[in-house]
């Protein structure tokens, strides 16, 4: 097992160094809301669309949507 534990040693810090740049690449984006909906006592759906995908929050049945949601998504390097 010691030879495992020097290979977890050695490949760990290079996996980090590996996916640390690719994480960096995010930035934030401000959506805008698409659509929601009353469900009750259940609370809120609110429903915001960012590339073909959506982000869903639930608020409470006595609140309202909130008009833009704030987002880290990856960006794309071209």
């Amino acid at each position: 097992m010691n030879g495992l534990s020097n290979l977890i040693t050695l490949v760990a810090p290079a996996l980090f160094a590996v996916l640390l740049p690719i994480a960096a690449q995010a930035e934030k984006v401000t959506l805008g809301l698409s659509q929601e909906q009353d469900g009750g006592a259940a609370g809120r759906a609110c429903m915001y669309i960012h590339q073909g995908q959506a982000e869903y929050r639930v608020v409470k049945p006595n609140e309202l949507c909130p008009a833009t949601l704030t987002i880290e998504a990856a960006s794309h390097r071209t």
